[in-house]
């Protein structure tokens, strides 16, 4: 494959990369299971890390650029500290090309040419204390490709009370996972098919480096949510789903799982939305499977988006769901069109349980 050339004159603030193994007169990158083998002045896969001087280099260490202060259930999660606020940044790159990118101009992003400063982890967690948040998502673009920055800033919040959520596509290799386990306490890892053949001709991937890393997640007792784009033709069938249902359901029955209804974007920007039919076909397949608490994501209408206790049916996480009020914006280009805000959040559990059954809806620390 070939990788683009850089042109470091153009870009400012490059920082060591970790994860590099030297090969010959090129360095292979250990961070995602593309493993790049990348020579002098050029990039990796991802955009966002490439090799200068005969080291591995960063060049989006601490270039935020695209950045909101929103709810947890924005991301979405909806089973850790309900109603929670965030501030949520994103930078540029990643190392999956998904047809249906709904963020491709921070995705398919690179280096030359940026124009945000460079924000100290010092002075990500200062502005999020300042703004009396409880936690730090990294969120927008795929934050793997942040990895160095994110364990800087999760060192600094850990001090500061302050949690850590990644949004991911899960793309990772074990060893860097084993360290962002170590820091990231939230997860929602977006599963884009449950077949090779859809991950290679849709994404860019391979479906196994993420189902690995959804049960490394799981078996560390990070708190983990999944979420699935339902899109018409491509990664919809009856045994696609029925696979990917059932993988959820060993994962974890109480795992939350998000369906998302896909909407033209990208290079499928052809294909008709996925209808509500088929959505609520779904939900009612994952329940089959057992799986206890499954939404239909991104709807403000009907009740997809409340808890309801898997046992005695009582409704204990209400989400008074609205448009989306503020838009983020990056380049002219909105981003995250999935989510709605939320004008409340009632937490009716009992730390976590269930008032009127004693059932555990959720826990957290």
């Amino acid at each position: 494959m070939r990788m683009t050339i850089i042109d470091p004159r153009s870009i400012g603030g490059i920082r060591p990369a970790r994860w590099g193994v030297s090969e010959g007169t090129s360095i292979a990158c250990g961070l995602c299971p593309h493993r790049c083998l990348i020579s002098e002045g050029r990039l990796g896969r991802c955009r966002a890390r490439g090799v200068l001087n005969g080291k591995l280099v960063t060049f989006n260490y601490g270039r935020i650029c695209a950045q909101i202060i929103d709810q947890i259930e924005k991301k979405p999660i909806y089973h850790f500290r309900p109603g929670s606020k965030i501030l949520s940044i994103g930078t540029f790159g990643c190392n999956l090309d998904c047809d249906c990118c709904q963020n491709a101009a921070l995705a398919s992003s690179g280096p030359e040419g940026r124009s945000e400063p460079m924000t100290s982890p010092e002075e990500v967690v200062s502005f999020a204390v300042q703004k009396g948040v409880q936690g730090i998502a990294f969120t927008f673009n795929e934050p793997v490709v942040w990895s160095e920055f994110i364990l800087d800033v999760a060192r600094m919040a850990e001090g500061r009370g302050l949690y850590i959520m990644m949004n991911s596509n899960g793309y990772v290799e074990e060893e860097p996972l084993e360290e962002l386990l170590t820091a990231v306490s939230v997860f929602k890892v977006d599963v884009k098919g449950f077949t090779d053949r859809f991950y290679r001709q849709s994404c860019g991937g391979t479906l196994a480096p993420v189902l690995r890393t959804c049960r490394m997640i799981k078996d560390k007792g990070k708190h983990l949510e999944l979420a699935y784009l339902i899109i018409p033709g491509l990664n919809d069938s009856k045994d696609e789903m029925d696979g990917f249902f059932r993988w959820a359901a060993e994962l974890g029955k109480e795992v939350p799982v998000h369906l998302y209804r896909f909407m033209p974007a990208h290079r499928l920007s052809h294909l008709e939305p996925t209808g509500m039919g088929a959505m609520r076909d779904a939900k009612a397949m994952a329940r089959s499977h057992g799986l206890r608490f499954v939404y239909l994501s991104g709807m403000v209408e009907g009740d997809e988006h409340q808890t309801f206790c898997p046992r005695c049916g009582a409704l204990v996480i209400s989400r008074a769901a609205k448009e989306v009020s503020e838009k983020i914006v990056y380049e002219g280009n909105r981003l995250s069109k999935f989510c709605p805000s939320y004008s409340d959040i009632d937490d009716r559990t009992i730390e976590g349980l269930c008032a009127s059954c004693g059932e555990i809806i959720y826990k957290n620390p």
